[in-house]
């Protein structure tokens, strides 16, 4: 016999006087799962020994080519995205488009799902004096899920502990742990590599070195170096060791020593999106709207939210008799030590400090921020002390716990700004 291959052999190896049984093999192929793509339509080709692989898809109907197609694309997609779980799992955000909020911005409503072990917020509203767009804000926070997911992973992975040794410990190494800023590589040899650093954050140039054991990742999976260019948008995974003297005899005058030991490059994560959406102002022109404390039908601004201070009481909630809750609400009404606000749910509060702290600020203290005084339309936020079963719309100075002003920046050196 001539034809030593494999399939020639198994002919060879049929019993004389067996018939093909087309209907039956087609029936089992079928009950696989996943069907197979090329069984039956390829099986019933009349071809001859000579013709090609590429020769016999030519021979097939067009709706076996349309299967081979869609099957082939699923495989792919499937292992792409199975490689992609590989050190952590696609983060997922979809965004809505942006409608008004109850302090007429931007607000968008957003489903989050695999970014580590952070908890983001369902709506967001962009703040006047943003450093992105509307059109931005789905990008941002997709930007924010994947940092989220990849410090989680960091966590997780690289050996880390506190900062401080306990008081009584023994002489030991204190490693921690850090996830740097979105940057670039600005270049690279065999043994180190420097990143760019952030001018508008302060940051110089940073360069480490790299050993045997620093990863390098794309997409979720440990890739070879030269896969992430100077082009890049990464983020870098470091730790540094410090070394804590013995307390175990120390009294109370006793100092610990620490001595730094080194930095460890542990890897170089390539980012899935323009360098821009990882930007920190960038997600700092965002502020986060969550359900108020003690208030579920309205909510409070939260995240990347300043205030100033009206007044601070000397209540305390109470173990098991009262709890701490927050309303914000924009002012509607000034009188004296009174003063009215609506809350995003269109519940009306009125608010009674001992003294008339508000115009105290207004003439005293409001020329030392920008001159952003108290006035109709401002936005305060207020905490005070109640049992959980009851919601009173009278808060007086018995149950206040503080009132601020509320202002919105973006960087640190921004003016104060009434929100």
């Amino acid at each position: 016999m001539k034809d030593v291959r494999f399939n020639a052999l198994l002919v060879a190896a049929r019993p004389k006087g067996h018939r093909n049984d087309d209907s039956f093999t087609d029936k089992v192929m079928d009950l696989l799962e996943p069907p197979e793509i090329l069984s039956s339509a390829v099986r019933s080709m009349n071809v001859t020994k000579k013709e090609t692989f590429m020769t016999k898809i030519k021979r097939l109907p067009a709706f076996a080519l349309i299967a081979i197609v869609i099957g082939a694309t699923l495989l792919l997609s499937g292992s792409a995205y199975a490689a992609y779980q590989l050190l952590w799992q696609k983060p997922e955000v979809h965004v809505s488009a942006p409608e008004q909020s109850v302090s007429g911005r931007d607000e968008v409503v957003i489903l989050l799902k695999q970014c580590g072990d952070s908890t983001l917020a369902s709506r967001y509203e962009l703040k006047k004096n943003a450093t992105i767009t509307a059109a931005q804000v789905a990008g941002v926070v997709q930007a924010r899920c994947e940092l989220d997911a990849i410090g989680t992973w960091a966590m997780n992975t690289f050996p880390h502990d506190e900062r401080f040794a306990p008081s009584n410990a023994k002489e030991h190494d204190s490693i921690m742990l850090d996830t740097s800023f979105a940057t670039h590589i600005k270049s690279r040899s065999h043994d180190s590599i420097t990143f760019t650093g952030l001018t508008k954050y302060n940051q110089p140039d940073k360069t480490y070195t790299v050993n045997k054991d620093t990863r390098f990742v794309v997409d979720g999976h440990d890739v070879a170096p030269e896969k992430i260019g100077l082009d890049d948008p990464v983020v870098y995974i470091t730790t540094e060791t410090y070394r804590i003297g013995d307390s175990s005899n120390c009294g109370q005058s006793c100092s610990v020593s620490s001595e730094f030991v080194g930095t460890t490059l542990h890897a170089v994560v390539k980012l899935s999106m323009p360098f821009e959406n990882y930007d920190q102002l960038a997600w700092q022109s965002l502020t986060e709207r969550t359900t108020c404390a003690g208030n579920p039908n309205d909510s409070c601004l939260t995240g990347f939210i300043g205030g100033i201070d009206l007044y601070t009481g000397s209540t305390t909630s109470e173990l098991g008799k009262t709890e701490m809750k927050e309303i914000q609400g924009t002012v509607t009404q000034l009188d004296g030590k009174s003063v009215v606000i609506k809350s995003s749910s269109g519940s009306i509060f009125t608010i009674t400090t001992p003294t008339d702290v508000i115009s105290t600020y207004n003439t005293h203290k409001a020329g030392q921020y920008n001159n952003q005084a108290v006035k109709i339309g401002s936005t305060l936020r207020v905490s005070y002390v109640e049992s959980a079963d009851q919601h009173a719309k009278t808060l007086h100075g018995g149950m206040l716990m503080s009132v601020y002003l509320q202002t919105e920046t973006v960087g640190k050196g921004d003016l104060p700004a009434a929100y």
